[in-house]
């Protein structure tokens, strides 16, 4: 296949040499216009359902929406793996996951087909929505709107009316949510003791707002048919009839004259208080001046960030003339800015690295030809990787960048050996010209001959042209092992699954794809740029004599001492095998990268008001901002209808926004202290894309488990506490817990039965006035400009000011009169679930251990036993889930998957030196060429990092590659580059293999070993200075550990390999005749005459 590829690119060359100038120019144009995004997508695919019951309790919004909604909609679905459900007080949300592979458009089709048939549910809510999908990181900026001069509530109806349908319209924006949002309504507040001074029911009052608007949707008042106007015909023309509502301001509605008095007239500003005010708040904009609303703008998934930040600036701008008085802030949280500062600080990084590798190949060559070639060819390489995986769909992130610059590291190696190769190939082909011209050689392989015999080493074309191919084919075989034993190192990450798929995978690919694409394009570029560039003037890279003679001294030691060399090799590969587990024990993942933006999310107790935790937020805002390198400083408490919190008000979040050239540990810190100093309110600091991996991995099982279902709270937790007791009995089980939800106060109302039989009402009623009061009914719709404003009915806000003014509350008689509701109902405070949690439709309680000592699949069958002899209640029953248990047998599968990949690397081995004696000894020393890297992770904190951990399979890759160059050398002495056939006559023969041959092997890697670390490790030196927070935080542990695996590969392959193979041979038959000729070193399909001996 090489063969073909170089004779493809001779033949092929100027083509060749300006698709290479095309993909430059497009990796130049498409690079700035790529999708970009900080992480990679890693949420399963989900359906999310909301459902808004504004005013009901938690408890509530399970019986009347969650439940039912689960039970009889959604259970079933196709595909569908899992049900998991939040119900918290006003909301109602359902996530539907489903099942890996399956497509996300026909799971939300199937999911909307079961939501027809939400008009069954209870008139307690709104219609369910459900939601779009979403980014895993979704939000791509966020907006502060703020004046002093425009109402709230004004402000309100600019941005559910104009400002959110246009920024919903542009492309990529899946969803926006108004944090502070005041809903104007048409509100007429009565007073139950006004109510009933003037002898008028409340139901008088519903039936009056509700019948004198157009619209109402309540079924039992006659303007929830409103009618049609109809036309007026004459005999040449028809007219329609429209009615003009009268009803515009508060002062029009209290004119309205209230049905069925029986005394004197009455309108409703008699009775009631007719005003505009607002619905009662779920959440807020955290705000420390002006009044403020804050917009959240999510994004679809792949989304490109940077697109979607401009569209949305632009069209903040075009609606700027609209917005008089109202400041638009759009700094509160904007990623695109340091994406694309990352981007251009990477891009620089890698352009520069590109040009340091060049150079050096230039200085250390000798040549300028050499660093014309190696820059073209690692410039193409890079472009096509890029772009091959940009037509692949796999999105440019840090994961996916982190991948590409490690295929980079691996070509860059690569191109080093092709060029040395060249080189070598090159100064053999002369030396050989040389002595047969002095020979009186009548015919001389370089095309050249004269009537004296003498020849010139100078090359002609075709001769130069079967030199390159020979050069190169003699190293690509290696690199093709190297790719495959890579391949097979990473195989394991296939079959992994959740999150640490949905991360690593991506890592993989990009790193694997790049790779073959970059060795792809150079094998073809590299002949056609030999062929015509380099002349042959090009001089042997000569390294400092002191340097060649102690490693040339160290490794003649080293094979005098070969059993020493044997133990200390021993000793470290066993370190870094070791090393490496216990390194990434911390389960690595994407780094935590320092994002000039910090999210603070707290929580206050349960049942903290929204005002409460609106003015906590706003002095630590203040405090916030005072922080020296504090920019600015944004957030919001609670939740906003379809937002991506589910919550109650008691939670918040505030956005601090760091100064570009403000110390990041030190700002972190001082935030840190900032938040730490509420009492009873917990806090964390984190990025916002940290949060969301935090959040995913926090549903991932790490302990033993069982879920113990039922219905009633109270009997539920006394059945988990049973099985907690008896878990506690069970081998291998450590400290088991109930994971038990927080509890928050809530105000019960329970009627009488007989109290209500004597006074005559009912328990329905009870609810129904009550919910009016204090709550507050949609009675109908005010339409003009385009805009829909609720008519509310509500009781005034003395009504529910307390728990006093609730048990105070008349309550109308269905014969006349009224009663208080103390009188015939019991109103009391109780604690309840703060958020009620279902999986699979029902309630639960964990009881969570540790595993210690035992096998999970022998402790999960002596709790099952355990559990089948426990006596349950009806509708309970408790069972082991299967995550953890499966996430341990997919444990067991990858180390099984890499215990495969190992044999085949031994296999590939055998296949590459031809001898199982000699792959063994490789395969085993293999691991040295690790311990740098794994050093260099110790000094550095561990590995922490997916990237990292990728790095010890290229180092690997690497050593394989290096480790059978070296091997083939020594098994054929006759391709070296200066004459050793008379030494290796002499030299005494050791199992099949001469100790001069190894040893000069060793010495002609010498030079291109460690050339290729030099460049190698300075290319990526740009990246970690120039790179900015990626180049400190990403490229820089990798670096550390390619830098630490290369010191050591070269320790491996000039010091121990040669004495291992000095020790046990290498594997060449004894009976071979070291000066034969072992057939065409040329490519398949080039004549024989290419061979150069």
């Amino acid at each position: 296949m090489t063969a073909l590829l170089a004779r493809w690119s001779f033949q092929f060359r100027l083509l060749i040499l300006a698709l290479a100038a095309g993909i430059i120019a497009m990796g130049f144009w498409y690079f700035p216009r790529s999708s970009v995004d900080a992480l990679p997508e890693f949420e399963p695919a989900q359906v999310e359902i909301q459902t808004e019951a504004l005013g009901l309790s938690a408890l509530e919004v399970e019986q009347f929406i969650t439940s039912p909604m689960e039970v009889d909609f959604l259970n079933g679905v196709a595909y569908l793996d899992e049900i998991r459900s939040q119900s918290v007080p006003g909301l109602s949300s359902i996530q539907l996951l489903f099942e890996p592979g399956t497509d996300l458009p026909r799971a939300r089709q199937l999911v909307a087909e079961r939501l027809v048939q939400a008009h069954s549910l209870p008139k307690v809510s709104t219609p369910p929505v459900l939601m779009q999908p979403k980014s895993s990181t979704s939000r791509v900026m966020m907006v502060r709107l703020s004046s002093s001069e425009v109402p709230l509530i004004d402000m309100s109806v600019l941005a559910r009316w104009n400002i959110k349908p246009r920024l919903m319209g542009v492309p990529g924006v899946a969803n926006l949510s108004i944090w502070g949002q005041r809903e104007q309504q048409m509100q007429v507040e009565v007073d139950p003791q006004a109510l009933q001074a003037s002898g008028v029911t409340l139901n008088q009052v519903i039936r009056t707002t509700g019948n004198a608007v157009w619209v109402s949707p309540l079924t039992f008042l006659q303007a929830s048919t409103p009618g049609t106007g109809g036309f007026l015909e004459t005999e040449n023309q028809r007219l329609g009839i429209q009615h003009v509502l009268p009803i515009t301001t508060p002062s029009d509605l209290a004119q309205v004259s209230i049905e069925n008095v029986t005394g004197p007239p009455l309108v409703l500003g008699d009775v009631a208080t007719v005003r505009e005010h607002h619905q009662p708040l779920i959440g807020d904009a955290v705000v420390d001046e002006d009044p403020a609303l804050m917009l959240v703008i999510e994004k679809f998934p792949e989304a490109n960030t940077a697109e979607i930040t401009a569209a949305l600036e632009a069209a903040l701008e075009d609606l700027k003339p609209g917005l008089s008085g109202i400041n638009v802030d759009t700094s509160v949280y904007r990623p695109a800015s340091f994406l694309e500062s990352s981007m251009q600080n990477l891009g620089t990084g890698f352009l520069a690295g590109l040009l340091l590798a060049a150079l050096l190949l230039g200085l250390f060559f000798k040549s300028w030809r050499m660093a014309l070639v190696g820059l073209i060819v690692l410039a193409v390489s890079s472009a096509a990787a890029f772009l091959t995986l940009s037509v692949l769909g796999i999105g440019l992130n840090i994961v996916v960048f982190a991948g590409l610059v490690l295929a980079l590291v691996v070509v860059v190696t690569d191109l080093v050996t092709d060029l040395n190769g060249l080189r070598q190939r090159r100064e053999l082909s002369a030396s050989v010209s040389v002595r047969r011209a002095a020979g009186n050689t009548a015919e001389v392989r370089d095309g050249g001959t004269a009537e004296d015999g003498s020849s010139g080493p100078e090359l002609k074309a075709e001769p130069r042209l079967m030199l390159i191919s020979a050069a190169l084919q003699q190293t690509r075989n290696a690199v093709v092992f190297a790719g495959l034993t890579m391949a097979l190192v990473l195989l394991p990450v296939l079959f992994l699954t959740g999150v640490n798929r949905a991360l690593f995978v991506p890592l993989v690919l990009s790193f694997l794809v790049a790779l073959a694409v970059a060795l792809l394009i150079a094998w073809l570029l590299t002949p056609a740029l030999a062929l015509t560039f380099m002349a042959g003037e090009e001089r042997s890279p000569q390294l400092p004599g002191k340097l060649r003679s102690g490693i040339r001294t160290a490794a003649e030691r080293a094979a005098a001492k070969s059993r020493w060399v044997l133990a200390a090799g021993a000793v470290l590969a066993v370190a870094a095998v070791a090393g490496i587990p216990l390194l990434a024990a911390g389960q690595p993942s994407v780094t935590a990268l320092q994002d000039r933006i910090l999210l603070v999310q707290w929580d206050g107790l349960a049942g903290t008001s929204n005002g409460e935790m609106s003015r906590i937020s706003a002095l630590a805002s203040k405090e916030l901002t005072n922080i020296p390198g504090v920019a600015n400083v944004g957030g919001h408490v609670g939740r906003a209808i379809t937002s991506d919190r589910v919550v109650g008000p008691n939670s918040g979040e505030l956005w601090v926004t760091m100064e570009a050239d403000a110390d990041y540990s030190s700002v972190a810190d001082a935030v840190n202290e900032v938040v730490a100093g509420y009492p009873g309110i917990s806090g964390s600091v984190a990025t916002y894309g940290q949060n969301r991996l935090d959040v995913e991995r926090s549903r991932s099982q790490h302990e033993f488990s069982v879920r113990v279902f039922g219905v009633d709270p109270e009997v539920l937790r006394q059945t988990a506490e049973n099985v907690r007791d008896m878990m506690s009995t069970t081998d291998g089980l450590v400290d088991p817990q109930l994971s038990l939800p927080r509890l928050q106060p809530i105000a019960e109302i329970e009627v009488d039965l007989d109290k209500a039989q004597q006074a005559g009402v009912k328990p329905g009623d009870v609810r129904r006035a009550a919910a009016t009061l204090l709550q507050g009914v949609d009675v109908g719709f005010l339409f003009e400009q385009q805009k829909v404003f609720q008519v509310v009915v509500k009781g005034t806000p003395a009504t529910s000011s307390s728990l006093t003014s609730v048990q105070e509350l008349l309550i109308d008689k269905p014969g006349g009169g009224h009663v208080r509701l103390s009188e015939i109902a019991d109103v009391r405070v109780k604690p309840h679930e703060s958020v009620i949690t279902h999986t699979d439709t029902s309630r639960h309680i964990d009881v969570v251990a540790q595993v210690d000592g035992r096998s999970v699949g022998d402790i999960t069958s002596d709790v099952t036993a355990g559990l089948a002899d426990l006596d349950f209640p009806m509708e309970y029953h408790a069972q082991v889930p299967s995550q953890y248990s499966e996430q341990q047998n997919t444990l067991q599968l990858v180390w099984a998957v890499a215990g495969a990949a190992l044999l085949g690397i031994l296999v590939l081995l055998q296949t590459a030196v031809g001898s199982w004696r000699v792959a063994l000894v490789v395969f085993l020393a293999l691991p040295l060429a690790l311990a740098g890297g794994v050093l260099g992770a110790f000094l550095t904190g561990g590995i922490g990092s997916l990237a990292t951990l990728l790095a010890f399979a290229a180092l690997l890759g690497m050593a394989v590659r290096d480790s059978i160059l070296l091997v083939r050398r020594a098994q054929s002495p006759l391709t070296a580059s200066t004459p050793v056939a008379a030494e290796v006559r002499e030299e005494s023969q050791v199992r099949g293999g001469s100790r001069s041959a190894i040893l000069q092997a060793a010495q002609e890697r010498l030079v291109p070993l460690l050339i290729a670390a030099v460049v190698s490790a300075a290319f990526l030196i740009p990246l970690v200075v120039l790179g900015g927070a990626v180049g400190r935080e990403t490229i820089l542990p990798l670096a550390i550990v390619i830098w630490g695996g290369l010191v050591t590969l070269a320790l491996l392959v000039l010091i121990v390999l040669p004495a291992l193979l000095i020790l046990f041979g290498t594997g060449a038959p004894e009976d071979e005749d070291p000066l034969k000729p072992q057939g065409p070193a040329g490519a398949a399909g080039l004549p024989e005459r290419t061979e150069v001996s």
